[in-house]
């Protein structure tokens, strides 16, 4: 048994060794291992151009300088007051304040603004009259305001114990409207030319709700407050009158 295993290693060894020489027969020397040559960066960036592609050469785009200027200026808005305004030593009622331009119509207030009760009664056909009389309390003056917008001012004489109808152009018994009673109807019943000029009445003459009046250089404003209605009227010095609704 111990023979046999001797046989056979030897024979694996008689074996092995002549692989080992079959080999160096057969390969000769050993070839060596070759070496990696780095690649230059240049031609690795290099992109190779297409055929029929024409490269492009790369552009270089130039901005221009300004030369430097002189540093710009600010822009500054200056809040105007009216100089006139406020020159003025006493104050406008601000009640007035919806009327436009009121220093450059009329100038600076002179006195104090009155909230004494102002009657009105309008003239000939509505609803856009141009013809009326005022009434003042504080001066017991009637305005008579025309349609060529003049006005004139007149004192008023009536009082309580007189007939509240003056005359009576109608055939039957006097009313109101048509007929103005009153103070204004003394004055369209008196005066000559009156009732042609002014013609008869379509409303009955009333109180303003509420009223301003104050004078000023150039003449005297009323605001005459009705409803959802403001009337502007403004009696200028020159003897002329002009009306501003605002509703």
């Amino acid at each position: 048994m111990l023979c046999l295993r001797w046989r056979r290693l030897t024979l694996a060894v008689l074996l092995a060794v002549g692989l080992a020489g079959a080999l160096v027969a057969c390969g000769g020397e050993q070839r060596p291992t070759p070496t990696p040559t780095a690649t230059p960066a240049s031609a690795a960036s290099e992109t190779p151009t297409p055929p029929g592609e024409e490269e492009v050469p790369p552009t270089t785009v130039e901005i221009p300088t300004q030369p430097a200027g002189p540093p710009a200026t600010p822009t500054v808005s200056v809040l105007t007051v009216d100089e006139k305004e406020e020159r003025c030593a006493i104050d406008y009622d601000m009640d007035l304040a919806g009327f436009p331009d009121l220093y450059t119509r009329l100038g600076c207030p002179i006195g104090p603004s009155s909230h004494e009760p102002v009657a009105i009664n309008e003239f000939g056909e509505g609803p856009d009259y141009n013809r009326f009389m005022l009434w003042f309390s504080s001066d017991q003056q009637i305005y008579v305001l025309f349609a060529d917008q003049s006005w004139q001012s007149y004192r008023d004489t009536w009082d309580e114990s007189q007939p509240e109808f003056s005359c009576n152009p109608l055939d039957g018994p006097p009313t109101s409207p048509p007929l103005p009673r009153r103070g204004f109807g003394k004055l369209w019943c008196s005066v000559e030319a009156l009732q042609k000029q002014l013609g008869f009445i379509e409303r009955e003459e009333r109180l303003c709700q509420h009223s301003i009046v104050q004078n000023f250089e150039r003449g005297r404003m009323l605001a005459c407050f009705e409803d959802a209605t403001i009337r502007y009227f403004s009696l200028l010095n020159d003897g002329s009158w002009e009306l501003l609704v605002v509703r």
